[in-house]
C-alpha cells in the first residue's frame, strides 16, 4: 500500500491594497511683477522680476512672503481690508486673483509644460 502524503494548505494570498491615483502634479508656476497701476504688460519686466514660484504649498508661502516684502517696502499697495484676501488667494486659491487687490503689483501664471 502506498502511503498518503500529508497535504498542507497554503493560506490564500492577500489581495494587494488598491492604489489610488496620485493627484496630478500641477505644471503651473507664478511670477510676481512690480508694475504700473494699470497693470499693463509693458510695465511687467521679466528681467527684473524673474523669480518663479511653483504651485506647491512651500512655493506659495514664498510668493506670499515676496508680496508682503514689497508691501512693507512701499513698492506695492494693498488696502488693510484686502490683506486677508490676498493671503487666501495666494495660499489656497488662484494666486492671480490676488492681483485684483494690489496696486503696483501683479501675479501672473505660467504653464511649465
Amino acid at each position: 500500500m502506498a502511503e498518503k502524503k500529508a497535504t498542507t494548505k497554503k493560506p490564500a494570498a492577500k489581495a494587494a491594497p488598491k492604489k489610488t491615483a496620485a493627484p496630478a502634479k500641477s505644471t503651473l508656476a507664478f511670477i510676481f511683477f512690480n508694475c504700473d497701476a494699470k497693470k499693463s504688460d509693458g510695465s511687467m519686466n521679466v528681467t527684473y522680476n524673474r523669480e518663479v514660484y511653483k504651485d506647491t504649498k512651500v512655493s506659495r508661502k514664498l510668493l506670499l512672503a515676496k508680496v508682503q516684502e514689497e508691501v512693507e517696502a512701499g513698492n506695492v499697495q494693498v488696502g488693510e481690508d484686502f490683506k486677508e484676501r490676498v493671503k487666501n488667494a495666494i495660499l489656497e486659491g488662484n494666486p492671480e486673483e490676488a492681483s485684483n487687490y494690489m496696486v503696483y503689483g501683479a501675479i501672473k501664471a505660467v504653464d511649465l509644460k
